[in-house]
């Protein structure tokens, strides 16, 4: 199954945004992973056995959070400082809504596209599994273990 451009660009960017976002929580890194992932997919589109749209947008989605990763290791990366206040203004967060995503940005790496995957993408944990390429046992294990350190982070906001 191979789609034009166009259909991919409709279809999935959005969700390839959202990911790199989530994961980076930088508005222009995550447009740069947009880009990065879409030219990969159609440079190797041909060579890919993917049969649908829901195994195409896995594929991106595994694809970007790859590209996160590689992203959040480089130099360029490790020297740059937190966006908050941008974010703030931007986006027109509450404290309250900053305060989970600081919580969210400071989980372990490991933790950090599950959780993403799971509440922002709504996939179950056997899809999450099948994306990351990780037993569906360690991937429950992992959002527990992101939940208990929110809940951790975050234990002010159930005392109000």
């Amino acid at each position: 199954m191979t789609m034009s451009i166009d259909e991919v660009v409709d279809n999935f960017a959005d969700h390839i945004y959202r990911a790199a976002y989530a994961y980076l929580g930088d508005a222009h890194e995550a447009e740069d992973v947009v880009s990065d992932v879409l030219m990969k997919y159609f440079s190797v589109c041909e060579s890919l056995d993917i049969n649908s749209a829901e195994h195409l947008k896995a594929w991106l989605l595994r694809t970007a959070i790859n590209r996160c990763k590689d992203i959040r290791k480089s130099f360029r990366w490790k020297r740059t400082t937190a966006l908050e206040d941008v974010h703030k203004a931007e986006f027109g967060w509450t404290e309250a809504e900053l305060d989970v995503k600081r919580a969210v940005d400071n989980l372990p790496d490991k933790y950090r596209p599950i959780v993403y995957l799971y509440y922002y993408e709504e996939y179950k944990t056997e899809e999450i599994a099948r994306i990351l390429s990780l037993p569906k046992g360690t991937v429950v294990s992992r959002l527990k273990r992101a939940r208990d350190r929110l809940r951790d982070v975050l234990s002010d906001y159930r005392e109000e």
